[in-house]
């Protein structure tokens, strides 16, 4: 129960609720873990991304399965050395105008493992998203 009258040291007590919405409130949530109003877009573009994405890979999920394999039959075959591709990245990033990025050596998978790394937050959320996209359609 939550005491209205102040006691006589002058202190008022708080119940359950009160304590329950302050620290819901938006305010001190963006306080606590550090999101300006740009975090906060960021993240609930991601998570309309992944919404969106979730929705249509479920909803197109055989056509996606068909291309999965496809790319894994051409991974398959460059790696028993059937066939060979290669990417020239700086005539690459010269046609899309790209300037100032450092040549990674490594595999794709390790870039991208490498991005959800740094960008954690926006990967948690893009993956909510696709979770709810999902279940929704």
């Amino acid at each position: 129960m939550v005491d209205t009258k102040a006691p006589a040291g002058g202190l008022v007590e708080r119940g359950w609720f009160e304590t329950f919405k302050e620290k819901l409130n938006v305010e001190n949530l963006a306080k606590k873990f550090d999101l300006s109003k740009e975090k906060i877009i960021t993240l609930v573009l991601y998570l309309g991304a992944g919404f969106i994405f979730g929705f249509l890979f479920k909803k197109y999920l055989r056509y996606v399965f068909v291309l999965a394999l496809i790319i894994v039959g051409i991974y398959a075959l460059q790696k028993t050395g059937a066939i060979t591709f290669t990417v020239d990245w700086v005539r690459m990033n010269e046609v899309f105008g790209i300037k100032g990025i450092p040549q990674i050596d490594g595999n794709v998978f390790s870039i991208f493992w490498g991005w959800i790394k740094a960008n954690l937050a926006v990967s948690i959320s893009f993956l909510l998203g696709f979770i709810i996209g999902w279940k929704v359609s």
